[in-house]
């Protein structure tokens, strides 16, 4: 059995981690491209969303590479992507792809019982014990929060660095070293190597820079691709950033524990008290907490057709209006015009930094520094040891 899945941000890099430490062959596709994209839209459905057409592209790749097992997150609706493994699977079959299909869906939907009769299937051909593939899971998970802790330390950063880049040069290397290891105890002396690596660098905590949350369609949060790599953007902006939404942020939601999880979201939220499909209302809910906490400005991010997004975003426009949020919506589709999407990325930023200088901005400047200067300290917590 030779296992792939989609490329999805970092969940190549953890994933063949993990396989490898039980000692399962695992094929990961290439990063996400235009030429990845061209060749999805080929056999995709026109009015499908991009991260239906990324992975069509991924699995037809694996394939060729010898992968014959794809595991795949789902779930039961109402969001069209936790659905998309049957409409993958009915066209891939069609044109010669045959896999063997192993889809993850919430236990909610399916059970605990058959989510662990799946999972059993994943690790079938590892000669590892069970306890030791249980360690390996716990500390795959350790990588995933760990890596999602350093990521936020050095979006929260970028705005203080006083040698422009320094952070995201501590994430560059990082996940250079990370797609070499083969060992969970390795990849996780490498995360904690670059955190003191980003613990070590020169801060202004003087500064006063903008401070945005980053909120949306899961899986454009997830890949940069999808995003046209919106991350480092706005850290070569010196934008002090949030983002909530990753694959930790998605598997503590879904799998660990889907009944008993208390975050932010179990507020009220009368602007759109329903789930009506994807993270619509965890989106709102994340604009309340913007608007409530001080931040500057928030930046939503969906591809074309995703309808839970477009609620969210006509929600929006009326916060703007009681709440004086101010939002920028980004949609992606597939035209590959990144120089249009940066223009107005860096307007709305230009337009945010004005406002803070004339005063209009809503404050919190100088807890977020301390926060900052917390944060470079060390001062989080982090999950340690393997």
């Amino acid at each position: 059995m030779k296992i792939t899945f989609p490329h999805i941000g970092d969940a190549h890099l953890i994933g063949r981690i993990f396989f490898a430490d039980i000692g399962i062959d695992i094929i990961t596709p290439h990063p996400n491209t235009v030429k990845v994209l061209e060749k999805g839209s080929e056999i995709s459905p026109d009015e499908i969303c991009i991260p239906f057409k990324l992975m069509i592209s991924n699995l037809m790749e694996a394939y060729r590479l010898g992968a014959d097992t794809v595991i795949m997150p789902a779930t039961m609706g109402p969001c069209r992507l936790g659905e998309y493994g049957e409409l993958l699977k009915s066209i891939l079959d069609k044109r010669g792809y045959r896999f063997r299909w192993i889809l993850l869906d919430s236990p909610t939907d399916i059970g605990k019982k058959e989510l662990r009769r799946r999972l059993s299937c994943v690790i079938s051909d590892s000669d590892k014990t069970m306890p030791q593939i249980l360690r390996a899971l716990y500390g795959t998970y350790k990588i995933v929060k760990n890596l999602e802790l350093l990521d936020q330390r050095a979006h929260i950063l970028a705005g203080y660095e006083i040698q422009k880049g320094a952070c995201k040069q501590v994430l560059t290397a990082c996940r250079r070293e990370l797609a070499e290891v083969r060992e969970i105890r390795t990849a996780l002396r490498i995360i904690r190597d670059h955190m003191n690596g980003l613990e070590k660098a020169r801060m202004d905590f003087n500064r006063q820079p903008l401070h945005l949350l980053v909120t949306g369609e899961i899986f454009s949060m997830i890949e940069p691709f999808a995003n046209h790599h919106l991350e480092e953007l706005l850290m070569d902006m010196g934008v002090s950033f949030e983002k909530r939404v990753t694959l930790g942020w998605w598997i503590n939601r879904t799998v660990i524990n889907p009944f008993q999880l208390k975050t932010l979201y179990t507020r009220s939220n009368h602007y759109l008290p329903y789930a009506i499909g994807g993270y619509a209302k965890e989106t709102v809910e994340e604009g309340i907490q913007c608007s409530r906490k001080g931040y500057d400005g928030l930046i939503q991010v969906f591809p074309v057709g995703c309808m839970p997004e477009i609620v969210a975003k006509a929600v929006f426009s009326k916060m703007m209006k009681e709440q004086k949020l101010s939002v920028l919506t980004v949609i992606y589709d597939e035209m590959d015009g990144e120089a249009g999407y940066i223009t107005r990325i860096e307007a709305f930023v230009d337009m945010l930094e004005r406002r803070k200088r004339a005063g209009i901005s809503k404050g919190g400047c100088s807890a977020r520094a301390a926060s900052a200067e917390a944060a470079v300290r060390g001062k989080a917590n982090v999950l340690s040891g393997h």
